[in-house]
């Protein structure tokens, strides 16, 4: 063990960037949850009522795979919107066959997120910047690219 040195370690995390991808999330998701809290919604579950609203009549498998996450994880926030009364899920048997769509009740409560997204957005982009929020996300996506082809 006495190998180990804990600078080596502080060096992964300034320059790893899977730890500041997920550090950014999380600071990222804490401030859309924050804004989002007076309608009782997450960040989470305004990205997937977005996704499903944009993509009526997906599967549950297509959804996540669009997403980039675990369809296990997506079917039980899927589940608690459809508790809520928020999405409907029908459809065949399994994740794949399993078709969601907004219910009245998801839609308005999309109607009303919609300005408060514009609005936390706005801010982002006055505290950053026009030019570094759209290169932010430019250089997420071309990471996320990256990251999906090293492992094919």
């Amino acid at each position: 063990m006495s190998d180990f040195d804990p600078e080596v370690l502080n060096g992964v995390a300034a320059e790893c960037p899977g730890f500041q991808a997920r550090a950014t999330a999380r600071a990222v998701t804490r401030y859309y949850n924050d804004c989002f809290k007076p309608l009782g919604l997450t960040a989470e579950q305004f990205s997937l009522l977005v996704g499903i609203g944009a993509a009526e009549g997906a599967t549950l498998v297509d959804l996540a795979d669009s997403a980039g996450v675990d369809a296990t994880t997506l079917s039980r926030n899927v589940q608690n919107l459809e508790r809520r009364g928020l999405v409907h899920v029908k459809g065949g048997r399994g994740r794949a066959g399993k078709q969601l769509s907004l219910a009245k009740s998801g839609r308005r409560l999309i109607i009303d997120a919609l300005p408060v997204w514009k609005l936390a957005k706005a801010e982002l982009s006055q505290r950053l910047g026009d030019e570094k929020l759209r290169l932010a996300r430019q250089a997420m996506a071309a990471l996320a690219e990256a990251a999906k082809s090293a492992r094919a």
